[in-house]
């Protein structure tokens, strides 16, 4: 008796090479037939050139083919992506170049003809295997992170009233607001609060709603159907739903379009999404956490941004302190970042007495994001076994104030420290604004406010003169 294994619903997309047309077209059947996606190509140039465009699941290439042969389009194949899961398929007279194939990087060979039987399960194992190798990858991206970095960390009384407001607030499933300067902290705050409530288990998606354009926004929120505009070539899923039972963190919330807002207001009260091209609307199960350095009730004030929406937003809020106000946390946080780059590097290094006094004098314009900037370059290019307050001021400061530098940074307003890194972050990068909102660790359009200079949306793009 044969088993049949039960349909998967997101079997994956297979990448069909195959020059024979009438065996291309069965294939091309069955494989459909089984629940994959297919896109069958008879070259390989063809296919490689898709290939750049969108990764497969899997690669099915028969090696004799017309044109680039099947060898070289595999070399070729895992120059692009070297993870690329390729199953090589040959006659069986071919058995040696087969073999020589997984010698190169194939993770799999079939000889023809093939049992379809076999041909599903081969499949399947592959895009498991490609599965599990995302998942390793994202393993060590996080442990390299290192979860040291993902909490609200410090003892100082702002950090523990922060901390106390964060655990009471978690317990609810009210959308929370969460303000603060950038670089303060407010995504790990985000992130503590999915932590410490009932929704820990399931995902957690963040989207920055000031990085990308207006039509990406819509896509990435809530998904679009094939067609619905150009280059929609397939059905996307959107981070509404790929957080379904867990908590959506809407980052840079401020710079929502208008237009787009009432669409992010119907779901917060309703619990309902619309994909863009779709006439369908879909349920959504989620915790939405937004996030912001703006003032939004002045942004209300001004029509630019909906009130509605606003008070949907900010059911609860949690305002995360500027580094000045917690200066008790500088020590523990830069030991914390040094600690884990030491880890990463491998080696032994501290900050001596005079570094730590020298960095608590400083008034961090750019908070942690700031300081744990200063940390990772202390922990490359400081000399010797303990980082010194002469180190911080050769390798640490972006920002640099005329004058005396034994003695604490002068009073300045938020306005003025903003002005000054500002200027000197343009200075440096020659007027390209991209690189200097990289340095400063913000986003172009805030840049751009900051700038009192600031476009329309649309009108940002990526051409800014390089160096």
């Amino acid at each position: 008796m044969t088993v049949q294994a039960p349909a998967l619903t997101n079997s994956g997309v297979v990448l069909l090479i195959e020059d024979e047309q009438s065996l291309r077209t069965v294939w091309l059947g069955e494989l459909t037939r089984m629940g994959f996606k297919v896109q069958a190509f008879n070259r390989a140039d063809l296919a490689l050139e898709n290939l750049r465009q969108q990764a497969p699941d899997v690669v099915l290439l028969d090696l004799n083919l017309p044109g680039m042969p099947g060898m070289q389009a595999l070399s070729e194949m895992l120059a692009i992506d070297k993870g690329l899961q390729v199953i090589v398929c040959t006659g069986h007279g071919s058995v040696p170049l087969a073999v020589e194939a997984m010698r190169k990087g194939a993770v799999d060979f079939l000889t023809k003809p093939v049992n379809l039987d076999l041909l599903e399960q081969t499949i399947r194992r592959s895009i498991q295997n490609a599965n599990l190798v995302q998942e390793n990858h994202r393993l060590r991206r996080a442990a390299a992170a290192s979860p040291m970095t993902n909490v609200v960390a410090g003892t100082s009384p702002a950090t523990l009233r922060m901390l106390e407001t964060i655990t009471r607030v978690a317990r609810s499933e009210q959308t929370v607001l969460i303000t603060g300067e950038s670089g303060a902290g407010k995504e790990i705050a985000a992130r503590q609060l999915h932590m410490f409530g009932s929704r820990a288990n399931q995902p957690f998606v963040a989207i920055n709603c000031g990085a990308l354009s207006r039509q990406l926004i819509e896509s990435e929120m809530f998904g679009h159907v094939k067609g619905s505009f150009t280059g929609a070539d397939q059905k996307r899923l959107g981070l509404f739903e790929a957080a379904s039972g867990g908590t959506l963190f809407l980052d840079e919330v401020a710079e929502l379009p208008l237009d787009l807002q009432p669409s992010l207001l119907r779901a917060l009260q309703y619990g309902e999404i619309r994909p863009v091209g779709s006439d369908q609307v879909r349920k959504v199960d989620i915790r939405v956490i937004a996030a912001t350095n703006r003032e939004l009730r002045s942004l209300v004030t001004e029509n630019k941004f909906r009130e509605d929406l606003f008070y949907r937003l900010a059911v609860l809020e949690i305002r995360v302190p500027s580094l000045r106000e917690r200066c008790e946390d500088i020590k523990p946080l830069s030991e914390m970042f040094l600690a884990r780059e030491c880890i990463r590097a491998n080696q032994n290094l501290s900050i001596d007495p005079s570094g730590h006094i020298r960095l608590t004098q400083y008034a961090w314009p750019g908070n942690i994001r700031e300081l744990e900037n200063a940390v990772v370059r202390l922990s490359v290019l400081a000399n010797g076994p303990a980082i010194t307050a002469a180190d911080i001021e050769e390798y640490a400061f972006g920002v640099r104030v005329q004058g005396d530098h034994s003695g604490p940074l002068p009073s300045l307003q938020l306005r003025e420290l903003e002005r000054i890194a500002i200027a000197e972050a343009m200075r440096r990068f020659d007027g390209n604004k991209r690189k200097a909102a990289e340095a400063l660790g913000v986003a172009l359009k805030t840049l751009y406010n900051k700038l009192n200079s600031s476009p329309e949306p649309d009108e940002i793009t990526d051409d800014e003169p390089e160096v």
